[in-house]
């Protein structure tokens, strides 16, 4: 089979950052390979790239605002002076400009099946001719209903667009597909759940650190980091030799966290490890006693997991995501809110022995639920099905 994703995002050490969709893409685009399948990387970037990935074909054209730069001033004026229906125009065109490069590299290169998903909406104007999958990683729209973030009228109408071009829908959770119906009022294919490398993800033989509390992931208010500190600021008073280790990215919101935040004594405490690089995760997660997800918002969590699979007591605020994933009590934690939260932390501090099962049956789930392999098969499967179709 040959396979392309549309993305303008992979992960490689070429390329730009990248999210977790980048991360997605990369994963299973080698698990796909190893099976004997064709993968082109193909999508849009600030700059031109050409490169391989083993045999994993990368090739990145340049962004629309870069290729069109009169378009873009054009479509950020209108935007200042308040003129959707200019925007909207702009933002069209983008898109037509991005389908149009699609189509043309997908037929040049016999493609059988396209992968993309559904932020901003890049695939609102694909014309079907060639079967896309467009998959729900997170939206503008998720964004500003869960995150409190601005209302991205038209982006979010071109998520609603995308969504609605192709009947091949996937969510990366339950949730995720009921956010969909309810948000976009479309109604997602098929409940394809996020899956990881249980090897790199595997517990460690790393020195514990004793009452250590762990977050990975963007520093920002809505991942939860300002609660975190507050939580440890309650923690601290009550545990003077607990310890917070932050790592992620977001320099100026430590900033922020040390001058209006952290009481002093928690500060003392707390270690920014700042961002680390993919491959040291497992063994820097692996000297926690607990790791925490205290986000305000996720459509599936992969910290969820990589800690679950790490065998590491994992405490997670109350948000619909984390009760599809996690037992309570069984293989982690849902914090109730705040005080919740600091009196699970405490409790584990003081009887780390008595949550040893736990730890083995957080990782026994992700080995059965949320694997690679399983990402793999299940999403092989549904594109078979689709081609079934066609033929």
């Amino acid at each position: 089979m040959k396979i392309l994703f549309f993305t303008n995002e992979y992960s490689h050490p070429e390329l730009p950052a990248n999210g977790g969709v980048g991360t997605f893409f990369k994963t299973i685009s080698k698990e796909l390979v190893d099976k004997g399948h064709q993968v082109h990387i193909y999508g849009f970037s600030k700059k031109k790239y050409d490169l391989n990935d083993g045999n994993i074909k990368i090739k990145f054209f340049k962004q629309y605002s870069k290729t069109k730069p009169l378009s873009e001033l054009m479509r950020s004026l209108s935007s200042s002076l308040n003129q959707p229906s200019v925007t909207e125009y702009w933002l069209k065109k983008e898109r037509l400009f991005l389908m149009k490069k699609l189509k043309s590299y997908a037929l040049k290169n016999n493609i059988d099946i396209i992968q993309s998903f559904t932020f901003n909406g890049f695939t609102a104007y694909w014309d079907n001719s060639i079967p896309l999958v467009t998959r729900f990683h997170g939206s503008r729209g998720f964004w500003h209903y869960y995150l409190g973030k601005k209302n991205e009228t038209l982006k979010i109408k071109m998520e609603k667009k995308a969504l609605l071009a192709t009947p091949y829908s996937v969510a990366n959770s339950s949730f995720s597909k009921k956010f969909i119906k309810n948000y976009y009022d479309v109604d997602v294919d098929a409940v394809i759940p996020n899956g990881i490398d249980t090897n790199h993800f595997s517990p460690k033989n790393v020195v514990n650190i004793p009452k250590s509390l762990f977050y990975i992931g963007t520093l920002s208010e809505a991942k939860g980091v300002k609660d975190l500190a507050k939580i440890f600021n309650a923690i601290i008073k009550e545990e003077p030799n607990a310890t917070l280790h932050l790592i992620g990215r977001g320099e100026k919101y430590w900033e922020y966290l040390k001058a209006e935040v952290f009481s002093e004594q928690a500060l003392k405490n707390t270690t920014y490890h700042s961002h680390i690089t993919f491959s040291k995760i497992p063994i820097k997660l692996s000297e926690a006693s607990i790791i925490a997800v205290p986000s305000k918002g996720e459509t599936f969590g992969f910290t969820i997991i990589e800690a679950m699979a790490l065998e590491k007591v994992t405490i997670v605020s109350n948000i619909p995501v984390a009760k599809e994933i996690i037992n309570h009590g069984k293989d982690g934690f849902i914090a109730k809110n705040n005080d919740d939260f600091k009196n699970l932390v405490l409790e584990v501090f003081k009887n780390p022995q008595d949550y040893k099962t736990l730890e083995k049956q957080a990782r026994q789930k992700v080995l059965s639920l949320y694997t690679k392999e399983k990402m793999t098969a299940d999403t092989l499967s549904y594109y078979n099905e689709i081609l079934s179709k066609k033929n």
